[in-house]
């Protein structure tokens, strides 16, 4: 055992070490064994998603029907609740690094997008409310997904390929953002809703947002609105890594007759203590209106978000840095040089459903977003790059009759995207793409085992907008195989098989040029070919008892993946990185189990134990492929008795040393977290505050995931606190 022991990195054995000793401290002895108080109320764990049995969360993502976690093919995770409420970020991607699975792209916290497996981009789809986010966050990691997560009501993800429903763009998987903005069934109350705010000691923010809903008849709606404003983040030391400022260091020695010892922290370097230029400001809101009826509904909402947000220092040196120090630099203050992106969306969606049964369905329904999205990259006060997409995003699903054993669904989607970009600095031409796609989900019970078979085709054609007459289509096919098998109670199988194409997007086919935000020179190829996948999951659940989780084998085998390569070479300054396709492999481990140390009507004590383990290879020249998630392990501890909540929880990261040429390794890091949290009642009103503590050992953590981790490390230690009322 003592060998085993020794073999753990000791960030991990310490952090564990302290988040025993929190939990411990703050969960006294004898609270843990003293009996239930007869008048002592249920434990307050805020509805059926902060339930400690993992897989009894509903998930309507992966599937036509609403089913239970157990009982699909597919692993998915859930966040909602109070886990959402403490889980709370300035992006969609942090919000969802810690999950099983899920990375972040982390470029600075105005921007970070879900990496799943390994996988992110255009391979991953994000939606809300089931339809595309019509932005430009899949264009380059510098550019934010169109929404804020201060008020979303859940989040679903779907780990491994979901092309079936939603195309051969989500072979990485699926996060799908629910905001209730349109109401299906009418709301118990004829007024209600919540006001949530919150302050963060870690980038000075102040966040607060509201939403009202109600009915009258068979009408409901809905309004909500939201603000966010912070400072420059801070973090524990420089914003560059060593390996960087020893370099620039050596540089500067051989350029000229450099005198100052470096490292000081007017050096430059880069400023310590924070990262410049990562203020953000933030507001939005969304007015929904529908009919419910007898016989189905039909709802519509209005939303705009706006967001203004500085991109951190890249592989160069802003002048104003230079000599600079802290205290000279306000957040809110941009100097010549800084970058930041204005970003401003509208969008209108449309949902309508007919529940009442004819021929041989039992339900019809539909969905369709459309949006106009601009982002403008400032470059000190003058308009760089003009970032632009108009388009829309729909469904129409139907739901057939059981015909013996089998259900099922058939369905359709369409999309276009009329994409623009204008400015010196335009590194993917303006081109439109139109989408279509027939689907086809059937689902058949006999005993204990569940078979999930579908079927998709997919239509894509790409025109450019320059005059030259360039375009690109083509039709793609996708399949899928899944089986759920109950093997003992409490017990089940699932296994899942999928054969998906992906086609080559807009950027990949035909950027060429600098991109002021990576500091990347990008170079496409038109030549490119579709990229075909197999793939296979493997996932053993159990569903109760003391010990509930699951543990999932996966692995992709990709034929002409299509992958951004560094190649070492520079233009005017900047790194070039070049689209490449080669045969690839992606496999893995992920592992989530919950063990319930306490289960009672007065407390509950919950220990988690989870991580996951992802490798991805160059097939064809037996290398790694580059950006890929490390080794990560998760332990935490939560106590919930009557109206509190307390817990500590530690993620360990590995050092990644398995790189592409050209890509440099990062260090491991173990970040450490704690929080409090307190219900009560107030008039008529539920009341939860909060405090949470992240990165309490204060390190230097650099996510591998990033194109920035030699120049923006993740936030230093932070205290938020908050509240929130519902009513």
């Amino acid at each position: 055992m003592s060998s085993f022991i020794s073999h753990i990195p000791f960030q991990f054995r310490r952090c564990v070490f302290l988040t025993a000793a929190l939990a411990g401290g703050l969960h006294a002895p004898s609270s843990l064994h003293a009996g239930p108080a007869a008048s002592a109320p249920p434990p307050a764990t805020g509805g059926d998603h902060d339930e400690p049995v993992l897989l009894e969360n509903l998930v309507v993502t992966a599937t036509p029907y609403t089913r239970g976690q157990a009982d699909l093919a597919q692993p998915t995770g859930v966040l909602a609740g109070r886990r959402l409420l403490l889980a709370q970020n300035t992006s969609l991607g942090e919000l969802l690094a810690g999950e099983t699975g899920v990375a972040s792209t982390y470029f600075g916290p105005g921007a970070s997008r879900p990496v799943i497996r390994g996988l992110g981009g255009d391979r991953v789809r994000v939606l809300t409310n089931s339809i595309g986010t019509i932005d430009a966050s899949v264009t380059s990691p510098d550019h934010a997904v169109s929404l804020d997560p201060l008020l979303i009501e859940r989040v679903e993800i779907v780990r491994g390929p979901a092309s079936l429903l939603y195309g051969g763009n989500a072979v990485g998987g699926v996060v799908n953002v629910i905001d209730h903005r349109i109401h299906t069934t009418l709301p118990d109350e004829p007024l209600n809703g919540r006001v949530e705010g919150r302050v963060n000691s870690v980038n000075d923010e102040k966040s607060a947002g509201a939403v009202l809903e109600g009915s009258a008849g068979r009408f409901a709606w809905h309004l909500d609105g939201y603000r966010r404003a912070t400072g420059d983040v801070r973090i524990p030391g420089y914003a560059q890594s060593g390996r960087v400022r020893a370099e620039e260091a050596h540089e500067h020695e051989e350029e000229d007759d450099h005198d100052h010892e470096y490292g000081d922290e007017h050096g430059d370097d880069g400023i310590r203590g924070r990262i410049a230029n990562t203020a953000i400001e933030t507001d939005g809101g969304a007015a929904g209106f529908s009919y419910i009826g007898p016989r189905g509904y039909v709802g519509v909402s209005y939303s705009g978000h706006n967001s203004l947000y500085g991109v951190p220092p890249g592989a160069h040196v802003h002048e104003h840095e230079e000599g600079g120090d802290d205290d000279d630099h306000e957040a809110g203050e941009h100097e010549e040089g800084d970058v930041r992106i204005d970003l401003r969306q509208r969008r209108l969606d449309l949902q309508a459903a007919y529940t009442e049964p004819f021929g041989i369905f039992r339900e019809a329904r539909m969905k369709l977003g459309f949006a106009k999205y601009r982002h403008q990259e400032l470059e000190g006060d003058e308009i760089g790059t003009v970032f632009k997409n108009k388009g829309y995003d729909g469904r129409f699903e139907l739901l057939h009759n059981a015909l013996g054993p089998v259900t099922g669904a058939l369905g359709l989607q369409t999309s276009r995207s009329d994409f623009e970009a204008r400015g010196e600095e335009a590194f993917v031409p303006s081109s439109r793409t139109d989408g279509g796609a027939l689907f086809l989900f059937e689902e058949a019970t006999f005993s204990s085992v569940t078979f999930q078979l579908g079927a998709r085709t997919d239509y894509q054609k790409i025109k450019l907008r320059d005059g030259s007459g360039i375009s690109r289509d083509d039709t793609t096919a996708s399949a899928s195989a899944g089986l759920v098998w109950g093997i003992a109670s409490g017990w089940t199988l699932g296994s899942s098989f999928a054969a998906t194409t992906r086609q080559p997007n807009a950027q990949e086919l035909y950027a060429d040029g600098p991109h002021i935000g990576t500091q990347a020179y990008e170079i496409g190829d038109p030549r490119l070919s579709n990229e075909h996948a197999l793939s296979l999951d493997l996932t053993l659940r159990k569903r109760a008892g003391f010990v509930t989780g699951a543990l999932t084998f996966f692995v992709s085998r990709f034929d002409g993946y299509i992958y951004e390569n560094p190649t070492g070479a520079e233009h005017d300054g900047l790194d070039v990185y070049r689209y490449v396709q080669h045969d690839a492999r992606f496999y893995g481990v992920e592992l989530e189990t919950i063990f319930h140390l306490l289960h009672s009507e007065a407390q509950q004590l919950d220990f988690t134990l989870g991580g996951d383990l992802t490798r991805a290879e160059n097939t064809d020249a037996g290398t790694d492929l580059p950006r890929i998630t490390p080794a990560r392990l998760r332990a935490a501890l939560d106590w919930v008795r009557g109206q509190v909540s307390l817990g500590a929880e530690t993620q360990w990261v590995g050092r990644q040393a398995r790189t592409a040429p050209n890509e440099t390794e990062t260090p491991g890091y173990a970040l450490l977290n704690a929080h409090a949290a307190y219900r009560f009642a107030f008039a008529r009103a539920q009341c939860e505050a909060f405090l949470r503590g992240t990165n309490l050992a204060n390190e230097d953590a650099r996510p591998h995931t990033s194109f920035l981790k030699d120049y923006a490390p993740l936030p230093g230690r932070g205290l938020a606190a908050g509240m929130r009322v519902s009513f």
